[in-house]
């Protein structure tokens, strides 16, 4: 999976802190590509919940990302 693209502010609208889980968590963050609206879906403890919300939340036009607490891009699901 490749990491998004990013400016220096982040992925669109988010900047790299927002990007980063609180320490021990993993994040989810959603892209709505039609209109470039970002959000973050909730911290989770177990990487695994994480990467699956995103797996079931990305599709056509919406991209889900997953971080790490050290702001480490570990996964996409969706399409553009």
């Amino acid at each position: 999976m490749s990491a998004p693209k990013t400016d220096n502010e982040g992925t669109l609208g988010m900047n790299r802190s927002e990007l980063k889980a609180p320490p021990g968590k993993t994040r989810v963050v959603g892209v709505d590509a039609f209109d470039g609206t970002d959000w973050i879906y909730g911290d989770f403890d177990n990487r695994d919940d994480a990467i699956s919300l995103a797996k079931q939340k990305g599709g056509a036009m919406h991209k889900t990302h997953v971080y790490d607490d050290a702001g480490k891009h570990l996964a996409d699901f969706g399409t553009f």
